[in-house]
């Protein structure tokens, strides 16, 4: 090699090792001006990936993530709950005011927002199984969760702090938060994992006593010194305004409508009890499944199944309102709201359910946005 090759080849690797500081100093730069820096923008739900911030790594925008007012620990969740009968919980319990169903299999619980309103958290075991009952007062969600996570167990309790107003949820195991109305984990150990649900359904504690006379009721006697009686949030139930900001808003509903969700991987629907009451069933697409959505005129609920049972047959409905009666196209069988077959009344022939998540208009858009919200039947009958 000649002396001027020599001095081609260090003037080349010295550029080489310029270039190379220069971009490290670069990113270096970049990521402390990122880790300084606001969060990005989001438009509802959560971030596609974990985003860093002045070293807390986050699935939800951090400066979004506000305090409630009340301190953790304020609002105390239930571990190992007692449980009445129907005749003792009646003299405490209102008539009109709802709870949260949950079918054992061998007999049904009630949860009454009398109750989950003080404390939003029941954790249990059923039948050898953790579970988790959840309850957001300011998005009216009610869901049961399965506390198992990757063969661990959570115990949940709510943070005092909200995101889109639902409450976050933090595990004592890891100090994960989770939120409430998804069951996924925005911060900690557990990022990006997700709770499963249990399916559950709310109603009047006037229906639930009559369908389940011999059921058992979250008892009042908590340990906890509340006034159960009384609503902790006032008439906000049933005011137009809510409380804290929101990071996406539709107009499909009014912010306080109830509605129920139902959604996959791709795609989602909300349907309005409102809408259900002058229609009493309405049909749409999950993605490229049919589904119907029933309302029960008796206890005030909306379920959502597959139009196909689970023998494999599938089915188109209509719905006569004077009767309140649904039956299929292709026999004329009746079913029930419940999503049996009057004729073929066994588990074979009954619709396949699809979990829904209750709660107020506002919320269920804020925390899923994509989801569309169904105005009239989308499939032919």
């Amino acid at each position: 090699m000649t002396q001027a090759q020599k001095q081609n080849l260090g003037l080349f690797v010295g550029a080489i090792v310029v270039i190379a500081g220069l971009t490290w100093a670069y990113s270096a730069y970049q990521s402390s001006k990122v880790n300084g820096s606001a969060w990005p923008a989001l438009d509802g739900g959560v971030y596609a990936s974990a985003v860093t911030r002045d070293g807390v790594t986050s699935l939800i925008p951090g400066d979004q993530l506000y305090d409630s007012g009340v301190v953790e620990g304020g609002i105390p969740a239930l571990t190992n709950p007692k449980y009445d009968s129907v005749l003792a919980s009646d003299a405490v319990i209102a008539d009109d005011l709802l709870g949260i169903d949950l079918d054992l299999g061998d007999g049904h619980r009630f949860y009454p927002v009398q109750i989950m309103n003080w404390h939003e958290v029941v954790n249990d075991t059923v039948n050898s199984q953790h579970i988790v009952v959840t309850y957001c007062p300011l998005c009216g969600t009610g869901i049961v969760y399965s506390g198992d996570v990757n063969m661990s167990s959570v115990t949940l309790s709510a943070t005092g702090k909200v995101y889109n107003n639902n409450t976050v949820l933090k595990d004592e195991e890891t100090g994960s938060l989770w939120l409430q109305a998804t069951g996924e984990a925005v911060q900690g150990s557990w990022i990006g994992e997700s709770l499963s649900v249990i399916p559950s359904q709310m109603m009047k504690w006037s229906t639930w006593k009559d369908l389940y006379p011999s059921g058992l009721v979250l008892s009042a006697n908590t340990g906890v010194t509340r006034d159960y009686t009384r609503h902790p949030y006032g008439n906000y139930d049933t005011s137009k305004g809510v409380y804290f900001p929101i990071n996406h808003t539709s107009a499909d509903f009014t912010s306080k409508w109830t509605v129920y969700g139902v959604g996959n991987e791709s795609a989602g629907l909300a349907f309005s009890t409102i809408a259900l009451e002058g229609t009493g069933m309405m049909t749409a697409k999950l993605g490229d499944v049919p589904v119907i959505a029933v309302y029960n005129f008796e206890t005030d609920a909306v379920r959502v199944f597959k139009t196909m049972s689970k023998n494999g047959d599938v089915h188109t409905f209509s719905y006569d309102f004077a009767k309140k009666r649904l039956t299929d196209n292709e026999t004329g069988s009746v079913w029930y709201a419940d999503g049996w077959n009057v004729k073929n009344n066994d588990e074979d022939h009954a619709l396949v359910e699809i979990p829904t998540v209750r709660g107020f208009w506002f919320c269920i858009a804020a925390m899923h946005p994509t989801w569309k919200a169904v105005t009239t039947s989308e499939v032919s009958e």
